[in-house]
């Protein structure tokens, strides 16, 4: 009986790519023959590139022991690998039109640039404070999405901007905390005030 577990997926109209909790990695096109490969290391993120005539070509999978394999497509044949420093990958994207330059940020919160136009395959850029959920290039600058936590930095490791969208939740529990105390006092000086009044309605 199989009862290996989906790690990550990713569907396209060309077909459908699986990454299993064994380290096989699974392409089922839409028409055509199922492939399959295994990794030595769990996938944690899959990317995907397409042709030019917007057609699914390749892959990039990212693992948990700080792998990086670039996978052609359909028939899961390893192009190139890169490695970094034993590091589990959180988010990966293209910092370029093609494949040959790739931004990758790490569970640690290190971020890098690796390919093979990069110097020695592999360069750290700079360190983020905390692991990244999302990482992708915009008019050449560097978006970083860390829970609530957005940065947009430059390549040197400048920090352009930044936004905490938890604020907004913290102003409302000021708020509800505020509101509450009120009616906890208001109940104390009125026996006959509503017991059931809900104390934490705000208005937004």
């Amino acid at each position: 009986m199989n009862n290996r577990i989906v790690l990550r997926s990713l569907v396209t109209s060309d077909g459908c790519l699986t990454a299993m909790d064994d380290g096989m990695i699974i392409w089922r096109p839409t028409t055509g023959r199922r492939q399959q490969t295994k990794l030595e290391s769990l996938a944690t993120v899959l990317l995907a590139f397409k042709s030019a005539n917007n057609r699914l070509n390749s892959i990039v999978v990212g693992d948990n022991c700080g792998g990086i394999v670039h996978l052609s497509v359909p028939c899961l044949e390893v192009i190139n690998r890169f490695e970094l420093e034993g590091e589990s990958i959180r988010s990966i994207c293209s910092a370029s039109e093609s494949t040959q330059r790739l931004l990758v940020a790490c569970q640690s919160g290190s971020i890098w640039m690796v390919g093979e136009q990069v110097p020695s395959r592999k360069v750290h850029l700079f360190q983020n404070e905390g692991p990244v959920t999302s990482i992708r290039v915009v008019n050449k600058e560097i978006h970083l999405q860390s829970g609530w936590k957005r940065r947009v930095i430059d390549f040197t490791g400048c920090q352009i901007s930044y936004h905490d969208a938890s604020d907004k939740f913290k102003k409302k529990d000021e708020l509800r905390a505020i509101r509450r105390t009120r009616l906890l006092e208001t109940q104390q000086h009125s026996s006959s005030y509503p017991i059931t009044i809900s104390l934490d309605s705000v208005t937004a």
